[in-house]
């Protein structure tokens, strides 16, 4: 609740009024809080605030969004205060949720092409990038846009190579693993013992990344076990539910011999090469067309959304 608040805060500053020079007291006493834990940053450049005769909500956060890093100094070639930079990049990040797609991927592209003559700032743009959209402090995740900065900064020749492989595998990674795509294919042992091979089939299906000792994980899914429509569903083969252990342990058989008969449990070690599993249970709903609809879910989202599938 904390962290909402405070991002409320800084996006009605961008709108409304400017938000350079904010300390953490006046983020307190602007939404009521005491001792949020955030520390005063002074801004790396002014940011600055929506013109106020754009008249709706959209409008405003599509200006940011084109116009955010206008006074950011793309030519300096000197190493920039990360700390400040990925203050700057939360606070747009905090904008560009509330924006038009394409207005937002033809910013970030601009973005991305303005600092390509500057190695050391498109590689601290992507380290602000990876803390705010995608790493496990991140307190919201943008897929689709984190891929689009990888690329831009992998395309770069100048880009250093020993900094490289970290992000391609998390290119690798996300590449199929993006909603609208179809994910990849991959091998896998069944909890019988028996080789299988996982492809997006015209069944709905469940894909879950877990560990059968993880407590989110078995919580997960006793709560699929326990519904009753759905679990119909995936007896009558109307939706497909698969739990796949990525880089199992020895004796992974046995701790999945209570799992539900009508699923397909099973274990590879080359899944987490292959899809995006930064979260323990992963869990990804297929449409029928072999494409993923949505990651990141909960047990709950994941069978509503099948369900809601089935009424098409």
């Amino acid at each position: 609740m904390i962290e909402m608040n405070i991002r409320i805060f800084f996006l009605s500053m961008l709108l409304f009024g400017a938000v350079t020079n904010v300390s953490a007291q006046e983020v307190n006493d602007s939404t009521d809080l005491i001792d949020t834990g955030v520390t005063y940053v002074e801004p790396l450049f002014e940011y600055p605030t929506a013109p106020e005769n754009l008249e709706t909500f959209t409008d405003k956060c599509d200006w940011l969004a084109e116009n955010f890093w206008n006074k950011l100094n793309v030519k300096n070639q000197e190493a920039v205060d990360q700390a400040k930079l990925n203050h700057a990049f939360y606070v747009y990040a905090t904008t560009i949720q509330y924006a038009t797609k394409d207005k937002v991927t033809a910013a970030v592209d601009k973005l991305m092409k303005s600092i390509q003559k500057n190695p050391m700032l498109l590689y601290q743009m992507t380290k602000a990038a990876e803390e705010t959209i995608y790493g496990p402090r991140s307190e919201f995740w943008i897929d689709e846009l984190y891929a689009r900065i990888l690329s831009a900064t992998l395309a770069n020749k100048k880009f250093p190579k020993s900094k490289r492989a970290r992000y391609e595998l998390q290119l690798k990674q996300l590449e199929h693993s993006l909603i609208g795509v179809a994910p990849n294919r991959f091998e896998f042992t069944r909890n019988n013992g028996e080789a299988a091979r996982y492809f997006p089939m015209s069944t709905p299906t469940i894909l879950i990344f877990g560990d059968p000792e993880c407590d989110d994980c078995r919580m997960a899914k006793l709560r699929m076990q326990s519904n009753v429509a759905f679990n119909k569903a995936v007896t009558d083969g109307k939706i497909n539910v698969l739990f796949i252990i990525p880089d199992p342990e020895d004796g992974w058989e046995k701790k999945t011999v209570d799992f539900p008969k009508n699923w397909t449990v099973g274990g590879t070690e080359t899944v987490s090469d292959l899809y995006d599993i930064r979260d323990i249970p992963e869990i990804y709903l297929i449409g029928a067309d072999g494409k993923i609809i949505a990651k990141h879910l909960s047990a709950k989202q994941a069978m509503e959304k099948a369900m809601e599938l089935l009424k098409d």
